[in-house]
């Protein structure tokens, strides 16, 4: 009896260990409303560096935008993994948002979670985003309602 209490420990460490495989790209779709396509890309030689896209989808006040939505917006810096988890804060911006070619959002994420194989991740994405005018203008404040989850493979 002693021997089986020992060993459960030890196999709930192991699980959160989990090394990310290098030079693969895992896609998912985070759940937001709608749900919004994201990537994660592992480094060639390096699988615990991460490159991330990721999606948007969320309510605004301001008077310039009712609600905001996006994918794969490439997200600075990148993530570091440590004993198979991750946990960062993320900036990115796009252009042309609501169709008008000078309008620019600027996201901020909290991406957070960890990989349970080699090839899979389960997250949660949360965040806001600040809409600009041309002129520089902040136009309209975003923000995700909750956390959303995301699953992402190969």
């Amino acid at each position: 009896m002693l021997a089986a209490a020992a060993a459960v420990p030890f196999l709930f460490a192991a699980a959160q260990d989990v090394q990310p495989r290098p030079g693969v790209q895992l896609t998912g779709a985070i759940q937001f409303p709608r749900p919004q396509a994201m990537t994660v890309e592992t480094h060639p030689a390096d699988g615990n560096r991460l490159t991330v896209r990721l999606g948007f989808d969320g309510r605004c006040r301001g008077g310039g935008l009712g609600e905001i939505w996006s994918s794969n917006v490439l997200a600075r810096p990148v993530v570091r993994v440590r004993k198979g988890r991750f946990d960062a804060r993320l900036r990115g911006s796009i252009r042309g948002i609501g169709g008008v070619a000078d309008r620019r959002a600027e996201f901020t994420w909290r991406f957070s979670g960890r990989f349970l194989t080699r090839d899979s991740a389960r997250a949660k994405v949360s965040g806001s985003a600040i809409v600009r005018a041309g002129n520089g203008r902040v136009i309209s404040r975003c923000s995700i309602a909750r956390p959303a989850s995301v699953r992402l493979a190969r």
